[in-house]
């Protein structure tokens, strides 16, 4: 009997090369699986939030400098915004002649994050009707994306910007400046909150695609579905919610879960107690208090001296339209 290629095609011989192979591209998939695990747990990959990984590379910073950036929102472009904040986006440029110096206003905010940012993040932001929400979730996607410095409107530069890191952290891993606000020595800083500092947003300093301000903008955006979801039409954004879902709140937690996370142990603030000098917590530089939260009711000193680099004029107009 002449033997054809026909005569191996059994229907057992079938099933069980089709088996066969299809537990070869399973043991394959589940092991490239485990290696990329390894791989980011190894070398500290970011987990970039989805809605921006089509954006940017994941961040390359050690060596480079801070980008020479000062951001700043307002509902106009006038030099003198407000009573309180009058002269300070010119002293913010005196200050820092080599820096170049922006503002996004209410007329053009949804097009330029619309120009810079995924559509589902876009379609997101120009859905917000509430001002102080905007200007939150604005100075994180700019940070992000463009890096430099952010400051509030009602913040008075104090040091140039490029005195804010001290020398003997230049040129380290330093990729991320942020500064306590508030100090509840070892106390909760919030009601039923699990920290004892707050960190300042009003004013940060950031190389772009930090994965901590990645990680805020995933949360943010989470933050922001639920919170919408929850209210009836018209209804109002309370103060509290502003700051729990956009503001401080989220900002620190955000922030100690990154340190936790760069260093093995758990952050709650505590470590922070009284500083006095900065902290370098993985790639993050923590200044003291007097740096960002300088208040002069809450210090002896005038202001003037080498660790004060701005004062948050704190002026509020945000509140009026958010009861609590």
């Amino acid at each position: 009997m002449a033997i054809t290629t026909e005569s191996f095609a059994m229907p057992g011989f079938v099933v069980a090369s089709r088996r066969f192979y299809w537990i070869l591209g399973l043991s394959i998939a589940i092991n490239l699986f485990l290696f990329t695990q390894y791989y980011r747990a190894s070398y500290n990959v970011p987990e970039l939030p989805q809605t921006l990984q089509t954006v940017t590379p994941p961040p390359q910073h050690e060596g480079e400098e801070f980008p020479k950036k000062i951001w700043q929102s307002w509902k106009d472009d006038s030099e003198n915004p407000t009573d309180r904040s009058s002269g300070l986006p010119h002293e913010w440029r005196a200050l820092n002649p080599d820096y170049r110096y922006e503002r996004i206003t209410d007329d053009n905010i949804n097009t330029f994050v619309l120009d810079n940012f995924p559509s589902n993040t876009s379609r997101r932001f120009a859905s917000l009707t509430d001002p102080i929400l905007k200007a939150d979730f604005l100075r994180y996607l700019i940070l992000y994306s463009n890096g430099g410095v952010w400051a509030d409107i009602d913040v008075k530069p104090v040091r140039p910007i490029a005195e804010w890191v001290p020398e003997k952290y230049q040129g380290s891993r330093v990729n991320l400046v942020v500064g306590i606000e508030n100090d509840h020595h070892k106390r909760p800083i919030w009601r039923d909150s699990p920290y004892s500092v707050q960190l300042a947003q009003y004013t940060v300093l950031a190389k772009p695609n930090h994965p901590a301000i990645g990680n805020l903008i995933e949360k943010v955006e989470q933050n922001l579905d639920q919170l919408l979801a929850s209210k009836a039409p018209g209804e109002r954004v309370s103060f509290e919610e502003v700051m729990s879902n956009t503001g401080p709140f989220v900002f620190t937690d955000v922030l100690m879960t990154y340190f936790s996370k760069m260093t093995g142990d758990k952050y709650t603030g505590n470590e922070m107690d009284r500083m006095k000098e900065p902290m370098l917590i993985g790639d993050v530089l923590v200044l003291p208090i007097d740096s960002f939260g300088w208040l002069e009711h809450e210090h002896l000193q005038d202001g003037t001296g080498p660790t004060v680099l701005v004062k948050h004029l704190f002026m509020g107009s945000w509140r009026e339209g958010h009861p609590g």
